[in-house]
């Protein structure tokens, strides 16, 4: 019976080690420690040869939504096609949030400028329209600092820049929803070289991130970080909040 049991602890620890090891090589290949660029098409929001549809949602007499088409030919038919959707959320005459589409409707990228300071502060990557990507730029320096990375519309890793330097040294990993395990680079290697399986005190902050609660169209405030913006409205509007519990 105890040889059994050995056995069996063996196992586990050899499984804990290899996918160990797999997290550390996957941060270790990436160059100069940073996740790979996302891929989009940011020319479909070029307005050359499109037709673009002005809206003023809050009837002061300006713009405040643009609608790019493109002429397309369907079934032998002209139609426009949306490639395009550009915002200015806190009406200010200045546009902060860009919306990119595919050619059957789904989107494929959002921009946002969270703080209204001209530069881009959040991507959204979509495939088929389903997320699967995020990255933020949390202290607004043009460095992007945190990368959420998803499978089936589900968080499934966070690699942040603790630093703020544009280059990873936290990995955190989910499953099944719950945060599993973080990865630390403490050396400056670009390696994890230490281990916290689901700590207590990383839940508040990971959930925090990952599941911001529900807002309203933004005015110009403090500077805030919002995930998601419905693209029909304009308003920004986050996932419903769920902390996952960590495992013990």
């Amino acid at each position: 019976m105890n040889r059994l049991l050995a056995v069996g602890l063996a196992l586990s620890f050899a499984a804990c080690a290899e996918n160990e090891k797999k997290d550390s090589t996957t941060a270790a290949n990436a160059k100069e420690n940073q996740p790979a660029p996302a891929q989009a098409d940011r020319s479909r929001c070029d307005t050359s040869g499109k037709k673009v549809v002005e809206l003023d949602v809050n009837k002061d007499q300006k713009p405040d939504v643009w609608k790019i088409y493109a002429a397309a030919v369907d079934n032998g038919a002209k139609v426009d096609v949306l490639t395009c959707k550009e915002v200015d959320l806190n009406f200010d005459g200045k546009k902060d949030m860009w919306v990119y589409y595919d050619n059957t409707g789904n989107i494929t990228l959002e921009e946002f400028d969270l703080d209204f300071d001209g530069k881009l502060d959040l991507w959204t990557y979509r495939q088929n329209g389903k997320i699967i990507r995020q990255e933020l730029d949390t202290n607004f320096d043009n460095k992007t600092d945190i990368w959420k990375f998803y499978e089936n519309e589900k968080l499934a890793r966070i690699e942040r820049s603790s630093q703020k330097n544009g280059k990873v040294d936290v990995w955190e990993y989910y499953e099944g929803g719950k945060l599993d395990r973080i990865g630390y680079d403490t050396t400056g290697s670009g390696q994890v070289d230490r281990w916290d399986r689901a700590p207590e005190e990383a839940q508040p902050q990971a959930a925090a991130e990952t599941q911001p609660a529900a807002a309203t169209t933004p005015a110009p405030a403090p500077r805030q970080v919002v995930p998601t913006v419905t693209p029909e409205t304009g308003n920004a509007q986050g996932p419903a909040p769920s902390t996952p519990a960590p495992k013990k």
